[in-house]
């Protein structure tokens, strides 16, 4: 972890995403953006106590997978509803604010479950209700983190600090889970409680649940005491009055009537279908029917690409230059790579070329959403960040469970080498057509006009 961002000779962006040449003077330390990547890691690695924790603990009280699927639909649909509300509230405020208002309350809705679990009085309506507001909490949330970063680094060292970030959260992706899964079972009927009986399934493990969902509680509140030291430019306060349904519908239309934005939001729609269904769908069937490994092997797979996706921000983020003149050019460029690993994934045989590919893919991806946030960061006025960065996330978590339900229909009637074959192709294919429409292509150069 790194307390300041150095200015070491790289290339400036300008207002179009392109780069200039600077000069080799070192930048002063910045301990606000210290504070905030600490805050955001530790944050973080909640996080992944509640990914783990929470669908655990419906099957324990349940034990039924529609009521999995349930809870997690009542966790991402408010989400998905509300999001771009969450995007005007904070340009009508502060990303601060709205994010340190995010983070205490998830504190006392965590805090609750975990008294309800240890207490065993927790019961499926309970337990909707708190998934909804943790779901709704989120809203805000995601919108206030990513548009926070302008107002505390230089623009133009956004591409650094939006690597360094990403690669922060790709960390937490290993050590989260492990951390969770380690204490449910240090304190489960295979722990420190063996031998003892318990009343129901989720009784025998209601201790380490609990504690989970308590240490998450907790990481949110230390997230946001250290996000009391982060201090933001004067512009992130107040920054566009009005209110928030004006806003919010302001915000839309100002995204609508913007060429590079419309083009590459309806973009991002689209490929979404061909990568986020096979990722989360179809990697996991094709390791229990085509691999020896099983869950071993599915496993082993989804680590090789978060290694790949960290590989590739950090590259990113220290300037890693592809030639590309455009944005556009860029993106497109990766994306036919991508889809062609993914068709390759369908003539897998082994588990290491199969975490190979995917090592690839996750390099490849990982450049791309450096270069694309730090570009919509760079080019967005202050008193709109917060509306164009929740319209982003509304699409890529919007798409998420569309894809997802696409690709377990398609897998009903094709073989799933056929299905990773088709959605690879596909995505080329895409890729390439769009390559070869100038508006597309010229995404992000200094000449274009909205």
């Amino acid at each position: 972890m790194t307390e300041h961002l150095e200015t070491t000779g790289e290339n400036r962006p300008n207002s179009a995403g392109l780069e200039k040449p600077v000069s080799a003077t070192p930048a002063p330390k910045n301990r606000s953006f210290f504070w905030l990547i600490v805050s955001g890691f530790i944050s973080m690695i909640g996080d992944q106590f509640t990914l783990i924790g929470l669908p655990w603990l419906t099957l324990k009280l349940t034990g039924d997978a529609m009521a999995l699927g349930f809870v997690l639909a009542v966790v991402g649909l408010p989400r998905a509803i509300f999001i771009l509300l969450g995007g005007a509230i904070v340009d009508r405020y502060s990303p601060k604010g709205v994010l340190l208002a995010s983070k205490y309350i998830n504190t006392a809705l965590l805090g609750l479950l975990a008294w309800f679990v240890f207490t065993g009085g927790l019961t499926l309506p309970v337990l909707y209700v708190l998934a909804a507001a943790i779901g709704l909490a989120s809203a805000f949330a995601y919108p206030a983190g990513t548009s926070i970063l302008p107002f505390v680094v230089p623009r133009e060292k956004l591409a650094q600090a939006n690597g360094l970030t990403m690669a922060t959260r790709q960390v937490t992706f290993f050590i989260g889970p492990l951390i969770a899964g380690f204490v449910i079972a240090l304190f489960g009927p295979d722990g420190i409680n063996r031998g003892e009986q318990a009343a129901t399934p989720l009784a025998a493990e209601a201790t380490g649940l609990a504690l989970v969902f308590a240490l998450d509680g907790l990481s949110f509140l230390l997230s946001g005491f250290m996000l009391h030291l982060v201090h933001t430019r004067k512009a992130e306060k107040g920054t566009a009055p009005g209110g928030v349904l004006h806003l919010m519908l302001e915000g839309i239309r100002t995204i609508l009537k913007d060429r590079e934005l419309r083009l590459l939001f309806a973009y991002m729609a689209l490929i979404q279908i061909f990568v986020v269904g096979p990722m989360q769908v179809g990697l996991p069937v094709f390791a229990e029917s085509h691999l020896d490994g099983g869950a071993a092997s599915f496993g082993t797979i989804m680590a090789a690409h978060g290694a790949g996706v960290l590989i590739g921000v950090l590259a990113a983020g220290a300037g890693l230059k592809l030639g590309f003149r455009t944005l556009g050019q860029t993106f497109l460029s990766i994306d036919i790579l991508i889809g062609l690993a993914v068709a390759a994934f369908a003539y897998v045989t082994t588990t290491f070329t199969g975490g190979a590919i995917m090592a690839a893919a996750g390099v490849l991806g990982g450049i791309v959403q450096v270069r694309i946030f730090s570009w919509l960061q760079g080019r967005t006025p202050p008193a709109q960040m917060g509306r164009v960065m929740s319209f982003f996330m509304f699409i890529v978590m919007g798409m998420a469970p569309i894809s997802a339900s696409a690709a377990g229909w398609v897998l009903s009637f094709v073989d799933i080498t056929t299905f990773f074959l088709g959605a690879g192709l596909m995505l080329t294919l895409t890729a390439a057509i769009s390559l070869m429409i100038r508006p597309m292509r010229e995404v992000g150069a200094p000449d274009t006009q909205d």
